[in-house]
C-alpha cells in the first residue's frame, strides 16, 4: 500500500488494525473480508449516498436516467473507459477512482487494465460497501485496495498515478476546485485525468428542455469544473454525454508546453512571441516612434530589428564612454 501522510511527508505503515505515521493514526474496518482503511466518512443520513438503502436509491436513479436519455449502462461505462487518453495497457498501472458509488465501472476498468493496481474511493460507507460486494469475485486483493475517504484530500504522494478517474458526484464535493486540483496533483507528467457529472452544454443553457431538466435536478445547472484545471496539459477535451445533459473532461498531465516562443514573423512589425510579450520598452515620443518605422522600411528591416540594433549600439556606446 502506499498512502502518504501529508502532515508528516511520510508513508503510513501498518500497524496491527491501523495505518500509522508520525502524527495520524487512520482505522482499518473490513467490509465483505476486505480490509478499508478509514481516513474519513459521510455520516450515516447525510444525503442520499450514505442511507442504508443508498446502493437501491442509486441504482433506481441511474435506471430512470438511462431510460430517460435513451442510453444503457453498458455503453455509458463502455464509453467511458474508452474516452481515456491512456494507450498502453500493456505496462502495469497504478489507478486511482474516486467516488466509486456502486462500482459499475470497475468491470471495465478491470478488464482494460488487468495488470493494474487500483485504489478505489468513496466517501460513504454505504456506496463503498455496495461496490466490494457486487465485485468481490473480481478483485485480487493484491493489487485492489479500497478506501473510505475525501476525494478533496487525497492521501498520497504528487505524481503517483497513471491513471486517475472520476465520474459522478464532483458536484456534491465540499469543493469542486479542490476536488480537480487534487485530481491533478496526484496524477504522474503525463498521467491521464478523465471526470465528468451532470451539467449541460453552454449551447443548451437557454433551452426550454435544459429549464425542465434543471427543475427536476439543480446539478443540471452545473458547468464543467475546467478553470480548475491547471494551465499544462495535453489531448484536452471536453465533451457531452446524455443528450448534452453530463459533461465528461479529459486530458494528460503536463508540465511544460510545446509552444516555440522565439520563432520569427515575417512583415514589417517582427519580432517573437517572447520579444513581444517579454520585451516592451516604456512608452517613447509618438514623432520619434514614427520615425524609427518609417527609418526601418527604409532600410527594409523589421521594426524589431532595428530597435535591437539601435538599443544595442546605443548601450555599447554609453558603455564605453564610461571606460
Amino acid at each position: 500500500m502506499a498512502y502518504f501522510c501529508k502532515k508528516s511527508n511520510q508513508l503510513f505503515l501498518r500497524e496491527e488494525d491501523s495505518l500509522v505515521s508520525p502524527l495520524e493514526r487512520i482505522g482499518i474496518q473490513k467490509v465483505d473480508g476486505i480490509e478499508v482503511p478509514v481516513f474519513s466518512k459521510q455520516k450515516t443520513g447525510a444525503n442520499e449516498f450514505s442511507m442504508a438503502t443508498a446502493a437501491e436509491l442509486h441504482k433506481n436513479a441511474m435506471n430512470w436516467l438511462h431510460q430517460t436519455h435513451g442510453t444503457t449502462d453498458r455503453t455509458l461505462r463502455e464509453t467511458l473507459v474508452a474516452s481515456i487518453p491512456l494507450d498502453d495497457q500493456s505496462q502495469h498501472k497504478i489507478i486511482l477512482v474516486t467516488g466509486c458509488g456502486e462500482g459499475k465501472d470497475l468491470p471495465y476498468l478491470f478488464e482494460r487494465y488487468p495488470d493494474a493496481t487500483f485504489y478505489i474511493q468513496d466517501i460513504a460507507l454505504e456506496m463503498l460497501s455496495s461496490a466490494i460486494e457486487n465485485y468481490s469475485r473480481l478483485i485480487n486483493a493484491e493489487n485492489v485496495f479500497f478506501w473510505l475517504g475525501d476525494a478533496c484530500d487525497l492521501p498520497f504522494k504528487d505524481n503517483f498515478f497513471d491513471l486517475v478517474y472520476h465520474f459522478g458526484g464532483i458536484n456534491l464535493f465540499s469543493s469542486p476546485k479542490k476536488g480537480v486540483e487534487e485530481m491533478h496533483r496526484v496524477g504522474k507528467i503525463g498521467a491521464a485525468i478523465l471526470f465528468g457529472d451532470e451539467g449541460v452544454a453552454p449551447f443548451l443553457h437557454n433551452s426550454e428542455i435544459a429549464k425542465v431538466l434543471i427543475k427536476n435536478n439543480p446539478l443540471y445547472n452545473c458547468s464543467a469544473p475546467i478553470n480548475y484545471i491547471p494551465s499544462y496539459v495535453t489531448d484536452f477535451k471536453l465533451q457531452y454525454l446524455f443528450n448534452n445533459c453530463f459533461y465528461l473532461v479529459t486530458y494528460r498531465k503536463s508540465d511544460s508546453h510545446n509552444i516555440n516562443l522565439d520563432v520569427k514573423h515575417l512583415g514589417r512589425r517582427g519580432g517573437s512571441l517572447r520579444t513581444r510579450y517579454y520585451g516592451e520598452l516604456d512608452g517613447i515620443d509618438p514623432g520619434l516612434k514614427r520615425s524609427v518605422y518609417e527609418l526601418a522600411e527604409k532600410l527594409g528591416l523589421s521594426h524589431v530589428e532595428l530597435l535591437e540594433r539601435l538599443l544595442s549600439q546605443g548601450i555599447k556606446d554609453k558603455q564605453h564612454e564610461q571606460l
